[in-house]
């Protein structure tokens, strides 16, 4: 068993269950550091802090799992996954939601989408990966699902020695799965569509974006990285005529199959393009009622910050005349890095000395199956700002 001691003064956040503890806060280490292992935490004065596992190949050197001196087997995982079920099962009537968010259910590292039947899943660093053959016994005894499929192929910068895999784990997964959201119908792929499948985080968005548009009986929407087409969808289910953007031709297609299977192929259409080259070239100005923005994450480091602003403040300044005086805009960032403040901030300096105004409408959060923790910031990742643009 490896004992590691942290520095004076980082011993509060142990103890308010934030699950990281960097090289750099680790005092001393007591045993083999060679590999990944279990470790006991333990103060500068060896008090007692908690235990989890350690690994030598990331600079988030231990990965604090409980505050007490409990065994970290079958039994401790088993019972964070049936925990994190039964929150889900509470929550939603239908077993279409994220089941394990990470550091939201206490398991960092850890993505598990559930599809009705069919599971699908990310390992997103070298502890939670180990643990891999025993979470997946664990998930078909909970679960019981015909099919689980592998999507450990994400793009991101890490610093330790992952393993990315994709393919299917156990059972059968077909090529697409039906799902139901607030009455509307999603083809998903888990096998090679983005990320697992599905973003179920954007779910109290769309809802948002679809009572707004009914209310304000708003006629023409648009839809930017529109994905598969979840607020174009929700914008054409509340009666608007809606054009949705991406970049990715598939993602497009599969939105296609998703107006069809909702009988919505009339009032939505679908457009490949970059969003900036097609926000330049769309020549009718004032002409949507309703606009929202959903980029992939810009930012993914804090030093990217301002790139990542100077990005929103440029679509905003091309969305900005394109919608109608009292129309509605959505500006949407999945990056933790990007507060509100800064949506903010990219609005201002957008309307600076244009005689529009933004009144706001509402802030929406990722939805409750992507729990964020107040002991876990960095868990609140998904922010959009909904508001009125009055132009003079």
């Amino acid at each position: 068993m490896l004992i590691a001691r942290i520095k004076k003064g980082k011993e509060g956040k142990v103890l308010n269950s934030y699950p990281w503890i960097f090289k750099d806060e680790i005092m001393s280490l007591e045993g083999p550091t060679d590999k990944v292992c279990e470790v006991n935490v333990f103060s500068a004065g060896y008090e007692f802090l908690g235990k989890g596992f350690f690994s030598p190949f990331s600079s988030r050197a231990i990965m604090v799992l409980t505050n007490k001196d409990e065994e970290l087997g079958e039994g401790f995982f088993g019972r964070l996954l049936s925990n994190a079920l039964r929150k889900r099962e509470r929550l939603f009537s239908r077993p279409f939601y994220r089941l394990v968010h990470g550091e939201g259910d206490r398991l960092p590292g850890l993505v598990i989408d559930r599809y009705g039947e069919i599971i699908a899943m990310q390992f997103r660093n070298l502890i939670i990966q180990q643990k891999r053959e025993m979470i997946l016994r664990l998930l078909r005894d909970i679960v019981k699902p015909n099919g689980i499929y592998e999507r450990s192929d994400f793009e991101m910068g890490v610093d330790e020695k992952i393993e990315r895999h994709t393919g299917l784990i156990f059972g059968e997964v077909p090529d697409s799965i039906e799902i139901e959201e607030n009455g509307l119908k999603y083809l998903v792929d888990v096998k090679n569509s983005q990320k697992t499948g599905f973003f179920y985080d954007q779910r109290d968005s769309r809802t948002f974006c679809r009572k707004i548009t009914e209310e304000l009986s708003l006629k023409k929407g648009l839809d930017l990285f529109s994905f598969t087409g979840g607020f174009g969808l929700n914008m054409a289910c509340s009666g608007a005529d809606a054009i949705c953007v991406d970049k990715s031709g598939d993602d497009l297609e599969q939105g296609r199959m998703n107006s069809v299977v909702n009988k919505l192929d009339n009032k939505l259409q679908f457009v490949q393009s970059d969003v900036l080259d097609f926000l330049a070239g769309f020549e009718k100005k004032d002409y949507f009622d309703i606009v929202v923005v959903d980029p992939p994450s810009f930012v993914k480091h804090r030093k990217e910050l301002p790139h990542g602003i100077s990005l929103f403040k440029r679509l905003v300044e091309g969305t900005l005349p394109l919608v109608k005086d009292g129309g509605v805009l959505g500006l949407c960032t999945c990056a933790y890095n990007i507060g509100i403040d800064h949506l903010v901030e990219s609005v201002r300096r957008s309307t600076e000395r244009t005689g529009i105004t933004f009144s706001h409408l509402t802030i929406t959060l990722q939805s409750p199956d992507h729990p964020w923790l107040v002991e876990v910031p960095e868990s609140l990742y998904l922010k959009c700002l909904w508001g009125l643009v009055e132009k003079e």
